[in-house]
């Protein structure tokens, strides 16, 4: 019998470069001044700034943002065909855009009732504050495991989209920079 090692329970993050997103960032620039931004020191300690005070908001039927919604649409049929199921056309969807200049991050978090959360990037200079992962294994903090327990970085740039389970602990490196970071998440509800 041979001997292997299996990783066991992987955790299905969804990461493209979004192809010809000319219109989704036109898009973008159309309605992003037409936004109020709350800052969020009340909540977390640090002054991101978000459009919603309650996460229940969805600016992008708000502001209808048909190409940003048929973007989610498309990448979230193939995310959910390549985990094995068939794609959902019923379902809520929230969002908001988060706003990140010099020293703005935003803690650890997750979205625990959403079934997927994501974030798409449209203003970055790609050195502006990386999302990052934690683990779900908690208990990886003995001598043996410790060294596995590292948190998952990515840097964001400009037309990339991220979808993962809203279970997953993550949040957003400090802005070290003087640009100001805008980036669309969301989070979406199975009926």
């Amino acid at each position: 019998m041979a001997t292997r090692i299996e990783s066991l329970f992987s955790t299905p993050l969804y990461c493209t470069i979004v192809e010809n997103r000319e219109k989704i960032q036109d898009e973008f620039f159309e309605v992003v001044n037409k936004l109020h931004f709350y800052d969020t020191h009340e909540m977390w300690g640090n002054p991101q700034k978000l459009t919603t005070r309650d996460f229940s908001d969805n600016v992008i039927e708000e502001l209808n943002m048909s190409i940003v919604k048929k973007l989610i649409d498309d990448h979230l049929n193939i995310y959910l065909f390549n985990l094995g199921f068939q794609p959902k056309k019923i379902y809520k969807l929230t969002s908001w855009i988060t706003s990140n200049s010099y020293g703005d991050h935003a803690p650890v978090h997750n979205h625990l009732d959403a079934d997927i959360s994501g974030v798409y990037y449209y203003q970055t200079n790609t050195k502006d504050g990386n999302i990052f992962f934690v683990t779900p294994a908690l208990v990886m903090t003995n001598s043996v495991f410790g060294s596995l327990n590292n948190n998952y970085y990515i840097s964001p740039e400009v037309g990339k989209l991220l979808m993962f389970p809203g279970w997953l602990q993550h949040g957003v490196s400090t802005n070290r920079t003087e640009s100001n970071r805008k980036s669309l998440a969301f989070n979406i509800y199975f009926e």
